[in-house]
């Protein structure tokens, strides 16, 4: 019997020169129903058959996407080509128990999150109110709805087309008690709907995420709280830069902050790598 391949390199056996296989990056991102794949450029004619070969390594996925741009806009959507499979950019995905629904095109999701949207689903004690700043379509205030004692969730959105999904989501999810789903600018919103008011903040915006530092100090209780920071930095050097502005920001509110946790999260580029951070304000 003919050995199905176990990874897309086996999968293209004789199907790329050597000189083409030395440009291949086989890693990919599953999103449910959804493969999405880098393709370099010098492998732009090969792109059907690269995509071909993905449908045979895993049978679960329908549709190849290739990534053809970087993120782009306000709402970081990627631009992206389908290579192979059903012509549908609407992603069927699970994670942590809950079921999620989202068009690719049109919102952000990063299934390399998972662990970090567990892990602090794991942390959250009885009655916390959670503040889940650039909530996208969902995955942190439903993984925590569905997997932690939490009280309640704010989840702010700014792009409507993720609010749609995170809406449906939330339905789909059967949390609707637990989460309220704030459409507008995190800046605004924290500071009109949500001050004083959270336990714990959750800010999964890597590049621009300290520039909402006031924000999430803001929204965290009198007493204090904890915040979940991400940042992708300079991987000689990952924790300095961030630990100086957290620094500046808990002075200007005349608060004191210890470091619970740090982890670089996943490489970003050759030079770069995104670091998690939970510090407690006091």
């Amino acid at each position: 019997m003919k050995k199905n391949p176990r990874n897309l390199k086996e999968a293209l056996e004789g199907k790329l020169s050597q000189k083409e296989k030395s440009f291949l990056v086989s890693s990919f991102d599953q999103l449910g129903n959804i493969a999405v794949i880098e393709v370099p450029e010098e492998l732009n004619k090969k792109e059907k058959i690269i995509g071909g070969a993905l449908l045979k390594v895993n049978k679960s996925i329908k549709t190849v996407c290739k990534i053809s741009g970087a993120h782009k806009g306000k709402f970081r959507v990627q631009p992206l080509k389908i290579i192979a499979g059903k012509k549908n950019f609407i992603a069927e995905y699970n994670e942590s128990g809950c079921r999620f629904l989202f068009d690719i095109r049109k919102v952000f999701f990063s299934p390399r999150l998972a662990s970090e949207r567990l892990r602090i689903a794991k942390l959250i004690q009885p009655n916390e109110v959670i503040g889940a700043f650039f909530a996208g379509v969902g995955p942190y205030p439903i993984v925590f709805a569905r997997n932690s004692p939490m009280k309640k969730a704010f989840a702010v959105e700014l792009n409507p087309v993720a609010v749609k999904y995170m809406e449906e989501n939330i339905s789909l999810n059967k949390c609707k008690e637990k989460i309220e789903v704030i459409k507008g600018d995190v800046k605004k919103i924290a500071s009109k709907k949500m001050k004083g008011k959270c336990d714990r903040i959750v800010m999964p915006l890597p590049h621009t995420g300290e520039d909402f530092l006031n924000s999430a100090f803001t929204a965290l209780k009198p007493e204090g709280g904890i915040i979940h920071f991400y940042k992708v930095a300079l991987r000689d050097n990952p924790y300095e830069g961030a630990l100086q502005k957290i620094s500046k920001i808990a002075k200007k509110f005349r608060k004191k902050f210890s470091v619970l946790y740090k982890k670089q999260v996943r490489p970003f580029s050759a030079s770069k790598i995104q670091v998690a951070i939970d510090f407690k304000v006091n």
